[in-house]
C-alpha cells in the first residue's frame, strides 16, 4: 500500500503562501518542471504517493503561478485522510452520487495501488446498488455498465464507461456533435467519422488525479473518434496542429491500427500513434517529445508510460542519439520509419 506523510497543518499554509509569492514567476524552474513531468508519469501509472513524493522536494517559490496552483491543488486533494468534496455544477442527485462513488474509487486506488481489485468490487456493489432492481442480476461491471449508461443517458448526459487503464472509468458530458475528417496517415489515408464532445462534468479518473491539468483528449474504436474538445481548447481549438496532429493522426491510427490487427495490446497502439504524432508534428514536436521522454516507465499496465519508454528506446537505437537533440525533420523520418518496419514485422512472414 502506498503511504503520504501528511504535512501539518502550518507547513501546507506555507506551501499554498509560497506557492502564491511564486505568481511573480514567470517560468518553473527545471526541477519544478522536472517534478510535474514526474508527477504526471506517477498518476499514469496510478500512484498518488509517488507523485506527491515527486513535488514535495521542491519549493513551491520554484513553481511559476499556474504550476504553483497545480502543485497546491495537488496536495490538497490527495495528501489527506480522506477524498475531499468536491463542487458540482449539476444538480440531479443520482448523477451526483455516481460521481461521488467514482471519485472515491479513483482517489482510494491512487492512494493504495495494491487495492485496486478490491476497490473495484466495491465500486461496482455500491453502483449496482444505486441501480437498485434494474442492476439486480448485473455480476459484473460489462452487465452494469450499459445499464448506468442507459440511466445517465435518461437524465440527459452522455457517458463513457469501461477501464482507461489501470483505473476504471467514468466521462461526463452533456453536448456532442458529428463530423467526418479525411486524415492522412504515413501508410495511407482515411475519412474518420468523429464525435466532438463537450460541456463536460468530469474528463476522467486522469483528469482528477492530476487536477484538471490534463486529461485524455479522445478516443478511437473500430467504428468511429472520440474528441473531448476542450482538451484542445489552450492549443487553439479544432483548427490547431495539436488537434490535427495529436488527436486525429493519433487516434486514426488506433482506429486503422484496431481494423487492420485486430487484437493488440493497449501498449502497442498507444507505441504505434505515438510514431505517428512524430512523424507529422512540427510546432508541437518538441512539446510532445518532451511529455513522452519525461514519462516513462516499465509497468505495462499503464500502457502510455510503458509505450513511451519503448518508443523512446526505439527512436534512440534508430537515430544513434537521443530523438531531442536531432532536427524535427530528421525526427519525422525516423518515427515513419520505425512505424513502417514495426507494420512489416506484424505482416505475414515478418519479423
Amino acid at each position: 500500500m502506498s503511504t503520504i506523510r501528511s504535512l501539518p497543518g502550518s507547513c501546507l499554509l506555507a506551501a499554498l503562501i509560497a506557492g502564491t509569492a511564486a505568481a511573480s514567476r514567470h517560468e518553473s524552474s527545471p526541477a519544478a518542471q522536472d517534478a510535474i513531468a514526474a508527477s504526471t508519469s506517477a498518476i499514469l501509472q496510478g500512484d498518488a504517493g509517488q507523485a506527491l513524493a515527486a513535488l514535495e522536494p521542491v519549493p513551491a517559490a520554484e513553481f511559476s503561478a499556474k504550476d504553483a496552483g497545480y502543485r497546491a491543488c495537488m496536495f490538497a486533494r490527495l495528501q489527506r485522510s480522506a477524498p475531499p468534496r468536491l463542487v458540482e455544477s449539476i444538480e440531479d442527485e443520482f448523477v451526483v452520487e455516481v460521481l461521488r462513488l467514482y471519485r472515491d474509487y479513483w482517489w482510494h486506488a491512487l492512494q493504495a495501488p495494491a487495492q485496486r481489485q478490491s476497490l473495484e468490487q466495491r465500486l461496482h456493489a455500491q453502483l449496482q446498488a444505486l441501480l437498485g432492481s434494474a442492476a439486480e442480476g448485473a455480476a459484473d461491471f460489462d452487465a452494469l455498465e450499459p445499464i448506468l449508461t442507459a440511466e445517465l443517458e435518461r437524465r440527459g448526459f452522455h457517458a463513457q464507461l469501461g477501464r482507461t487503464p489501470p483505473l476504471r472509468e467514468l466521462m461526463l458530458w452533456r453536448r456532442q456533435d458529428s463530423r467526418s475528417y479525411d486524415v492522412r496517415l504515413p501508410e495511407g489515408p482515411h475519412t474518420v467519422h468523429v464525435e466532438l464532445l463537450d460541456d463536460f462534468v468530469t474528463r476522467g479518473w486522469s483528469a482528477y488525479g492530476r487536477c484538471e491539468r490534463g486529461s485524455s483528449g479522445g478516443w478511437a474504436t473500430a467504428e468511429k473518434l472520440y474528441a473531448i474538445v476542450p482538451a484542445y481548447d489552450k492549443d487553439g481549438g479544432l483548427a490547431s496542429e495539436a488537434f490535427q496532429v495529436v488527436f486525429l493522426g493519433h487516434e486514426t491510427q488506433h482506429f486503422a491500427d484496431q481494423n487492420r490487427y485486430p487484437g493488440m495490446a493497449s501498449w502497442e497502439l498507444e507505441y504505434r500513434a505515438k510514431l505517428v504524432e512524430l512523424a507529422q508534428a512540427e510546432t508541437v514536436s518538441g512539446k510532445r517529445l518532451r511529455g513522452f521522454m519525461t514519462s516513462q516507465s516499465d509497468n505495462i499496465d499503464s500502457p502510455h508510460t510503458y509505450a513511451n519508454k519503448r518508443l523512446i528506446a526505439a527512436l534512440t537505437a534508430r537515430l544513434g542519439r537521443a530523438p531531442d537533440t536531432v532536427p524535427v525533420p530528421d525526427l519525422q523520418a525516423a518515427a515513419r520509419a520505425e512505424l513502417l518496419t514495426d507494420s512489416a514485422r506484424r505482416e505475414p512472414g515478418g519479423k
